[in-house]
């Protein structure tokens, strides 16, 4: 039975079946005043009663996790919102997260911002939705609120806690091997700013006049005349590290009130999580920090659905996966960021390895031989017992009766042994591994 969903989000869903809808289409629907009464009904039933994840009990014996922003599928803010990239990160958080974790909860993205998104942002949640929906009705990706109700002491200590986390941001980024780099977006030139804070992410800003002035196209640039650059564009650098700050201090609390452990893929993030931390402010479980996204090249192809099938078949396995992961992941949390990365892809090179190692065990014990060889005890013990039944001698029949019941248990023994040893195999968190392999060569 599929879980039970938002009504706002079940309504839109109802609303815009199929993949065919456009914007176009979402933006004529909005512009309907009976259709956005209708879905405006929606939001509200959704905020009294449904039932989200914070107000569902904790689940000790299980690895529960909130989607942080650059994670969660559904948050648009400070991603790119090309409808492909989306896309692309959709099928990302479906077999990452949602392999990784028992259940994964996310901000209704409709119900508490109903008034403030846009025309786009809804077509591009409901795409989202779309390829999420078999995780939505087995229930492994769950609806937190996007809002509360705070009181002033609570806003008080979240504010302060946003502006303390966003000027270490910004001091962490101004004070790094920052590097500047001009490039063409259409027809207007934009500039790039990189820094070991972000790893492989960037930030993106209008190009200036000054800035145009001082750089040349599509070449790096560094040192001080970099920091110049950057200097000019302190007040929207920092506009963006306040929306970080604010990201991580929400998600934080939202996390802590659904009992879920706090993920993240963004190194900017995780840096302003850690220092969160380190003021004691939130109570999220303080092992959060400590979890990444390995590299596995074996889940890097699957789509939603088909990460979902994983789920399913190499079900005896996950346990053992999702916590080796924790352990593994957990204890990279003294480390210093080289020595985190450096872990990070030996855990992976491990996994890897332990898959072909599990590989050739299931292998060895499934050999057409060895079955062979099983069905030809059985069938040569049949053999005697029916040539001893024809030939009428009580003493042969005896003898052959004999061998046939020893070869019966032999050959049953190999089975039930054969089938044991598999048994204890699929459990291995390796074998997770090898049913997303299996999977995606199948789907080729």
């Amino acid at each position: 039975m599929p879980a039970e969903l938002p009504p706002s989000i079940a309504f839109m869903l109802d609303e815009f079946r199929g993949d065919k809808f456009t914007l176009k289409d979402v933006s004529k629907s909005l512009s309907d005043k009976a259709f956005v009464r209708d879905y405006f009904d929606q939001c509200l039933a959704s905020i009294r009663t449904f039932k989200y994840a914070d107000d569902i009990q904790s689940r000790a014996d299980k690895f529960d996790i909130f989607a942080g922003n650059s994670l969660d599928p559904l948050s648009f803010g400070g991603k790119s919102s090309g409808l492909q990239h989306v896309l692309s990160s959709t099928h990302h958080f479906a077999r990452t997260a949602c392999l990784y974790a028992d259940r994964v909860v996310v901000p209704d993205p409709f119900s508490f911002t109903y008034i403030e998104a846009t025309d786009e942002e809804i077509f591009l949640s409901l795409k989202v939705l779309q390829i999420l929906k078999p995780l939505l009705d087995a229930g492994i990706v769950v609806f937190a609120p996007e809002a509360y109700v705070a009181c002033g002491s609570c806003t008080k200590v979240t504010n302060k806690a946003k502006k303390q986390v966003a000027r270490q941001l910004w001091h962490q980024f101004a004070n790094a091997d920052v590097n500047v780099v001009r490039y063409r977006d259409g027809r207007k030139w934009r500039i790039s700013f990189g820094s070991p804070l972000m790893a492989q992410q960037r930030i993106s800003l209008p190009a200036t006049r000054e800035a145009i002035a001082a750089t040349k196209p599509n070449e790096l640039l560094k040192g001080r005349n970099a920091m110049a650059i950057v200097r000019s564009y302190k007040e929207g650098l920092q506009r963006h590290f306040n929306f970080c700050a604010h990201s991580v201090v929400f998600d934080s609390f939202i996390g802590s009130r659904c009992n879920a452990t706090v993920v993240t893929d963004s190194p900017e993030e995780a840096v302003g999580y850690r220092l969160l931390d380190h003021r004691g402010v939130g109570t999220a479980r303080p092992d959060w920090s400590a979890l990444r996204t390995v590299p596995l090249p074996s889940l890097q192809s699957l789509t939603a659905s088909q990460a979902l099938q994983v789920r399913e078949e190499a079900e005896k396995a996950l346990p053992a996966f999702r916590a080796k992961l924790q352990l593994d992941l957990v204890s990279l949390k003294d480390l210093s960021d080289e020595e985190e990365e450096k872990r990070a892809c030996e855990i992976a090179a491990e996994l890897r390895l332990a898959a072909r190692d599990l590989q050739g065990q299931l292998m060895s014990i499934n050999l057409p031989s060895l079955r062979r060889k099983e069905k030809l005890f059985v069938a040569l013990a049949s053999a005697l017992e029916i040539i001893a039944v024809g030939s009428k001698n009580s003493a042969a029949i005896f003898a052959a009766s004999g061998t046939f019941a020893a070869a019966m248990i032999a050959a049953h023994q190999t089975h039930r042994d054969r089938r044991e040893k598999h048994e204890v195999l699929v459990h291995q968190p390796a074998y997770v591994l090898l049913t997303a392999e299996r999977i995606h060569e199948e789907s080729r």
